[in-house]
């Protein structure tokens, strides 16, 4: 018994000094900064380095510009027109110069420049201005409102630039520099990471939408300017906030540089953008339904096929279900829109459709799309007008199909609102039948026809509308 007693007393006094040596060891070596205490904790998450964007600010902030624009508008009356017409005659409204200003980006040495459609909208006088604050007058080399895009000009060379990047090897997630004028304040750079991409935006008046969702701040005077990734390439070209107060909260969209490449490329070389065109009307099948379809994601309900179109031609019929072109998964209706948009007519395209429960593959040339009316003619005479129409071939099968009371001229599918078009009384479902003394045969026929007219002349078109003919002197754009 004492024996056991002397071994726990020994025992006791071994732990006891155990203990004491290594609390000591700790304290000692936490005390020299090799072990955590509070202190040392906290000087350590101090040192951490954070994202460092200095090198890639200095490369690309000298590209990015303030756009300056003055532009004419006319204030209307709040009678409406027709009392202007009927009690006082033109002109309509009041017309004012207001000034706007946003952001860009040079593309090109040769003083080509990327910015919004809405920063030059309608403006008469574009000026640029650098990050040394030297000042230059731009030419509007051409716009287009479906991507909200436009295309500048300065004299000169040499100057800094941005190189587009590839916007589909873009990845949530990813760091992200915004750089622009927000409220004047020029070369702002802010930073954050791609929240999303595919956004669509309801209530816009932008048809082709594949929006890039970020959080890097970005306010009124950012659009325009590029949106930045870590290889120091634009991959974006800011666009729109969504904001109840007009600031910031964290919520900017950019158009993809892959659809403003190719804008730019068609602007520059074309004077218009040609885009790919199937002939078909679609409506998302979301996730949500697809089990309803047998299927297993989400795809596409083809609602109507347009006679004599692509998607006719290729073999696809209503009530297909697009589930792939290319192989590549769409489930998106804006998805497909973008896609096709960026291609040029010509290009084929394979489609897989599910047709009942069979599932097909189909090969289709993709067209020409009857784009807002842009005509271009060859050699001095020929001119750009934007009339803000949509206009298709009429046949007989068309006219068959969408009850039309003649199989002649051209139909107007669409007029966009505001546009000189609409300016000039002109409605969907209008048949344009003759312009001055010739018979219009066809689209392209029509365009020959008006680009060897001058900006703001009168041209006279005969009109079908509702089985009635009407003429009308049609004021085209100055």
């Amino acid at each position: 018994m004492k024996k056991i007693g002397i071994t726990a007393g020994l025992s006791f006094l071994a732990g006891a000094i155990f203990c004491a040596l290594t609390f000591g060891y700790f304290q000692e070596t936490g005390n020299n900064g090799t072990f955590l205490s509070t202190d040392v904790a906290q000087a350590e998450t101090l040192k951490v380095p954070g994202p460092n964007f200095t090198s890639i600010v200095k490369k690309v902030r000298p590209a990015v510009v303030q756009v300056l624009s003055e532009a004419i508008v006319e204030r209307r009356s709040p009678f409406g027109d027709e009392f202007l017409d009927r009690f006082f005659g033109s002109p309509r409204g009041r017309r004012e110069r207001v000034s706007g200003s946003g952001s860009g980006f040079f593309i090109s040495k040769d003083g080509y420049l990327i910015t919004n459609n809405h920063v030059v909208k309608n403006a008469i006088k574009i000026r640029i201005v650098d990050v040394d604050n030297k000042e230059y007058t731009a030419t509007k080399i051409g716009a287009d409102p479906k991507s909200d895009l436009a295309l500048l000009k300065v004299e000169g060379d040499n100057f800094s630039l941005i190189e587009l990047g590839d916007s589909n090897k873009l990845e949530v997630g990813e760091w992200v520099l915004a750089i622009g004028n927000p409220f004047g304040q020029g070369g702002t750079v802010t930073a954050g990471i791609v929240s999303a991409k595919g956004r669509e935006l309801q209530g816009l008046e932008v048809e082709y939408q594949n929006f890039i969702q970020t959080d890097a701040a970005i306010n009124r005077g950012n659009s325009g300017g590029p949106l930045i990734n870590m290889e120091g390439k634009a991959i974006g070209i800011n666009s729109v906030i969504l904001s109840n107060s007009g600031g910031n909260i964290g919520i900017g969209f950019s158009i993809p540089s892959n659809m403003a490449r190719k804008v730019m490329k068609d602007l520059k070389e074309e004077g218009r953008v040609v885009r790919g065109y199937l002939g078909v009307t679609i409506n998302d099948i979301p996730e949500s339904e697809a089990k309803d379809y047998d299927l297993e994601s989400g795809g596409i309900l083809v609602e109507t096929v347009d006679p004599d179109s692509p998607a006719e031609k290729a073999g696809l019929k209503r009530y297909d279900i697009i589930v792939e072109i290319d192989d590549r998964e769409m489930e998106s209706t804006n998805k497909l829109k973008a896609m096709v948009a960026n291609m040029s007519p010509g290009d084929k395209i394979e489609l897989t459709v599910l047709r009942g429960a069979e599932k097909k593959k189909l090969t289709l040339v993709v067209g020409e799309a009857p784009d807002t009316v842009k005509v271009r003619g060859s050699g001095d005479l020929g001119r750009s007008y934007d009339l803000g129409m949509v206009l298709m071939d009429n046949s007989q099968s068309v006219a068959r199909r969408y009850e039309l009371d003649t199989s002649e001229g051209v139909v107007v599918r669409e007029v966009k609102r505001d546009s000189n078009a609409a300016r000039n009384g002109i409605r969907g479902g209008d048949i344009i039948l003759r312009v001055n003394r010739y018979d219009i045969e066809s689209v392209a026929h029509f365009r020959e026809i008006i680009s060897t007219r001058r900006p703001g002349s009168r041209v006279l078109m005969i009109i079908s509308r509702g089985g009635s003919e009407y003429l009308t002197k049609y004021k085209l754009p100055e």
